[in-house]
Order: C-alpha cells, then sequence, then structure tokens
C-alpha cells in the first residue's frame, strides 16, 4: 500500500509511517503461467513447419502476439511481469559475482553496505530508479528479491578469523606440509591406527547459556550464569583416524593436583597443573610419556604425531624422548590449524557445544550453585564421552587430507584469499573464482520480476566502485621473527637447531644469575623520600591539628586548676 500516514503522538509531534507491500502476495491470476521449455518447443515446432504459428500458441498455453514476438527477434528468455528493472542481466550478474569474490577475500558486505553499493552504482551509471535518495539506499524489498533470484549468495554469519590465518593458508605451505607427509609415509609406512593428532584447546567455567522460550512480551530474556572467575582449563586431545585417546586437563591458579580436581574425570587421563592454565615443554613431555604408555610405538610399528609448532612442542628434552622412542612428529604450517588441523576441524567444535549444554544442565539443576574447577571433571567427561566417536576422527582426517592422503583435497578457490592478498597488486594479479554457472534465476511474480532481459555495459564497474583494499606501505621496520614452516621435528636438521637454541638458554640462565649475585653483594641504595601527595598532605594535617587540639585541651585543664 502506497502513501504516507502522518499520526500525531500527544500533540507534540507528527510521526510519518510508510506503509510497504505486503511480502506474502499471491498471485490471482495464471498469466505468463509458461516456462522456458514451452517456449522452444512452441520455436521449434514453427520453425520445423509442424504446425502453424496460432495452433503451437494455443497448445504451449502462450499468447499469440508473445510467441510471434519471441520468433522475430530471437528471444528465448523466461516470461516476466511488471515493469523493466533497475539492473540488467549484466549488470546483476557483475554484482553477484562482485558479492562473491569480497565473501572469499574475508571482506564481505553486510545487508546495508550492499544496497548503499547498489545506489551508488545507478547514480554513477545514471541508470533510472526508484531508490531512496534521501537515505542512499535501495530497498529492502529489492535487496530480498535480489536474494531470491540468485540462490547461490545468501546472508551468513561469518566467523571470526584472524590476518595471520588468512594469509598462512597458502598453496606453498600447505603443498610443503603434504611433501613431508609423503616423505614421512613413505619411509615408515604408517597404518591409519598409528597416525595420530595432538591439539589443545581452552574450556572455561563462564558458562553461555542458549537461547530459551521465554514471553513475547517480555523486553529481556535472562539465564543464570554462576561461575567461579578466573579458572580457564586447557585441555589436549590425542586422536587417531580410528579412535580418540589420552586427555590432559591443566588448570590455572591451582599448584598441585587435589584428589577433587580428578572426581569422575575421564578415565585413564592424565592430570597437570601450570601457573598459567597453558601447556609447557615439563606438561608436554609428561603428555608424551602418557601418549607413549597408551600408543605403544615400536622399531616395527613407528607413530607419526601431527601437532602445531607451538614452542612448547619443540625442545630437546621432547626430541629426544620421541627418537627413543619411536615417535615421529611432524609439524602442521603456522596459523593454519583451522583448516589443517583434524581437532580443530572436527571435534573440538562439537565438543565444546556438549560442554556447554552440561553445564547448563548442571546450572539448572542445582540452585544458585556455581561451577567450581572441581565440578569440571565430571561435567567435562559428560560431554567427552559423548562426543568422541569414530566418525568424528575418521571425518577429521578425512576432510582435511591426511587420512587418506590427498594432497589435492583443496582448490584454488581455498587459496584465493592469501594469494590476493599476499600480492602487491590484488586487483589485476588474481582473478575471481570461476562463478559463470551462477546464473540468476527468473522469477514469476511481480515483485520478482526485477531483472531486465536485454544486455547493458555499466560506463562503472561495481569493482571501481568498492575495489579490493590494498596493502599499506610499512612507515617503518621493526624486527620479525624468522618465518615458521611445516617441519619434521623428529629429523636430523631439527637437533643442530635445538642445540644451539638450548646453548643459548643456557648463556641467558648464566647472565641473569651472575647479575643477581652481583646485585646481591653490592650495598643497598637508598630509598628516595616519599612523594608529596595531597593524601599524604591531608594526613600530616590531621596530625598537626589533633596535637594543637590536645595541647589547647591540656591549657585549659591546667587553667581551671590554677584558678
Amino acid at each position: 500500500m502506497k502513501g504516507v500516514l502522518p499520526a500525531k503522538c500527544d500533540g507534540v509531534t507528527a510521526v510519518k509511517f510508510c506503509l510497504t507491500m505486503p511480502r506474502t502476495y499471491v498471485r490471482k491470476t495464471t498469466k505468463a503461467s509458461w516456462n522456458t521449455e514451452d517456449l522452444v518447443q512452441a520455436i521449434n515446432v514453427v520453425a520445423n513447419k509442424e504446425m502453424i504459428l496460432r495452433k503451437a500458441a494455443k497448445k504451449f498455453n502462450i499468447p499469440y502476439t508473445t510467441l510471434q514476438e519471441r520468433i522475430k527477434h530471437s528471444n528465448y528468455q523466461p516470461p516476466r511481469l511488471g515493469c523493466l528493472s533497475v539492473f540488467s542481466l549484466s549488470n546483476e550478474q557483475e554484482i553477484v559475482n562482485h558479492v562473491i569474490k569480497l565473501a572469499n577475500l574475508f571482506y564481505g558486505w553486510t545487508t546495508l553496505e550492499l544496497r548503499a553499493a547498489a545506489y551508488t552504482f545507478v547514480v554513477k551509471n545514471n541508470i533510472k530508479n526508484k531508490f531512496n535518495h534521501h537515505h542512499k539506499l535501495a530497498g529492502v524489498d529489492r535487496f530480498r528479491n535480489f536474494i531470491r533470484r540468485n540462490p547461490s549468495v545468501t546472508v551468513r554469519k561469518p566467523e571470526a578469523t584472524s590476518m595471520s590465518r588468512i594469509t598462512a593458508f597458502n598453496k606453498t605451505e600447505v603443498t610443503l606440509f603434504f611433501q613431508n607427509l609423503e616423505k614421512v609415509m613413505e619411509k615408515y609406512k604408517f597404518t591409519s591406527a598409528n597416525i595420530y593428532n595432538m591439539d589443545e584447546t581452552r574450556i572455561s567455567t563462564v558458562q553461555d547459556p542458549g537461547k530459551i522460550v521465554a514471553v513475547v512480551i517480555a523486553t529481556t530474556a535472562a539465564a543464570f550464569s554462576l561461575t567461579m572467575k578466573g579458572v580457564l582449563p586447557a585441555k589436549c586431545d590425542g586422536v587417531t583416524a580410528v579412535k580418540f585417546c589420552l586427555t590432559v586437563i591443566t588448570p590455572s591458579q591451582i599448584n598441585y593436583i587435589k584428589y577433587q580436581l580428578t572426581k569422575n574425570g575421564p578415565p585413564g587421563a592424565l592430570y597437570q597443573c601450570t601457573k598459567n592454565g597453558w601447556t609447557n615443554e615439563e606438561v608436554f613431555l609428561e603428555w608424551l610419556k602418557h601418549f607413549n604408555y597408551h600408543a605403544k610405538p615400536s622399531q616395527e610399528y613407528p607413530v607419526l604425531l601431527i601437532l602445531d609448532n607451538h614452542i612448547s612442542h619443540i625442545s630437546m628434552a621432547a626430541y629426544e624422548f620421541c627418537r627413543s622412542k619411536h615417535i615421529v612428529m611432524l609439524s602442521l604450517p603456522p596459523h593454519t590449524s583451522h583448516r589443517l588441523q583434524p581437532l580443530d576441524v572436527s571435534f573440538f567444535g562439537p565438543l565444546k557445544a556438549a560442554f556447554k549444554r552440561e553445564c547448563d544442565l548442571y546450572i539448572k539443576s542445582h540452585c544458585l550453585v556455581k561451577i567450581t574447577p572441581y565440578d569440571l571433571a565430571e561435567l567435562f567427561n559428560k560431554a567427552y564421552s559423548c562426543v568422541a566417536t569414530i566418525q568424528k576422527g575418521i571425518s577429521g582426517f578425512a576432510s582435511t587430507g591426511i587420512v587418506p592422503m590427498n594432497p589435492n583435497i583443496f582448490t584454488d578457490e581455498d587459496y584465493f584469499a592469501a594469494a590476493t592478498l599476499n600480492c602487491d597488486d590484488p586487483i589485476n594479479v588474481i582473478e575471481t573464482p570461476n562463478t559463470s554457472n551462477l546464473t540468476p534465476q527468473s522469477s514469476k511474480n511481480a515483485d520478482d520480476s526485477l531483472v531486465s532481459p536485454q544486455i547493458s555495459l555499466s560506463l562503472v564497474s561495481i569493482e571501481e566502485l568498492t575495489p579490493i583494499p590494498k596493502k599499506m606501505p610499512i612507515k617503518m621496520v621493526r624486527r620479525v621473527a624468522a618465518k615458521q614452516h611445516s617441519t619434521l621435528i623428529t629429523g636430523t636438521p631439527m637437533k643442530d637447531k635445538l642445540q644451539e637454541r638450548e646453548k643459548k638458554r643456557k648463556e641467558k640462565l648464566t647472565k641473569a644469575e651472575a647479575k643477581l649475585q652481583k646485585i646481591g653483594n653490592s650495598k643497598p641504595k637508598c630509598t628516595k623520600k616519599d612523594k608529596i601527595t595531597k593524601r599524604n598532605l591531608f594526613d600530616e594535617f590531621l596530625k598537626k591539628k589533633k596535637s594543637l587540639q590536645k595541647d589547647f585541651l591540656m591549657n585549659q585543664v591546667m587553667m581551671k586548676v590554677l584558678i
């Protein structure tokens, strides 16, 4: 319903309400009910002189004049109702391709940004339109019809991804990882049961309640979230392609293991404590011993352990232990665990969701009771038992291309963002992934028929109006650590690097001890005078005031005695 209806609010001001067309419109006629297949058949029948034009139009339910016009101009477009659209087919396909390109580059548009870009596009190219010139936006209904006509694009919730992960997941690094994996597979002949993946993740006592059923008219819906602040346990798992095993939980701010921390926890789990709640070299070495006890590697049947290149995983003690116990460690490329780590891909997400459900059930079944570190082992065991299935282990290794080994599991479209953002001229060097098969679909409703059949070339393209962000020039050169790659941690070249790092560490410790000893032997320095602050001045004033009052009272008493 078109029009603007003014309304008064208590005689103070007038508010305008814009009424739009209903989005649940139902057609009341059968006009233009034929499709493209009927049109092609009718044209072929007339061209082969099997039937005259009028009979063909009647048989295929196509108006006579429409069929005559389509044959004359060789127009095979689907039927269209309503007025001409703002964008032509070529213009709309150009916008669709650019939307997909920006989404693949992790710079996807919001609905508001797309509507603003559409308005800018028609203004720059002098295209007639009925957009909102006050807000400089395309209409909401036009956006919804655009999504309906183009099923290749939709509105989605993006996952927050760091720039390091975007640029690190490139073809060079992934190819190097699979080359290293192929070498160790050919050398040691690992079976699927002897390939393990190890990773750490964090679970929190801070409960995040999910959606609940509440009253419609309520302004807010709240739920209990009773927590113990600051206790963030970390957990690491070892998983093979066919089974899950081993768990290490390291609570923070607890200096020693108590029995209550392990009560009703996962059977056969190893519990360790660290100051900050994260794994370190000592904890990882203990985990390796626990892993060796369960995996039981031997010279005839060694095991392959795939993990990230965190500094706690690369030490001389871990290297010597793995070499002596026939454990081959292969590291993933840095910042690629979201695509190459089986645990990240298929296990940690369902595990945290299950743990969240268990915490929610615990809070709702215990009135006003906090989740303490002593409850975590039992809650985690319930979630872990539900999620640790064989199918998740198999799907995690298969989706990353490790077991069965598939180096070509990732396509050029997966590397598109890294290849584009790493180059100096991203617009001219890299082309958009092929989206030629993503053609807009036609619609028969009056609201949906917004695409014009004719082809028109725009003077200003959508890419020129909204270009890909370019790299900013580096203003200052900072010291950057050496870039890491996928490496064989238990390889011979790594031993020299670890020995050199251990030597530097000992030298650093020696210097620090000498410095402390020198400070201990030296004379203590004179302490600085207390700083003059408002608080100190106020305290001194009160002291003097009390002493003066005391002296005054004493003088009064003496005067009375003398009198």
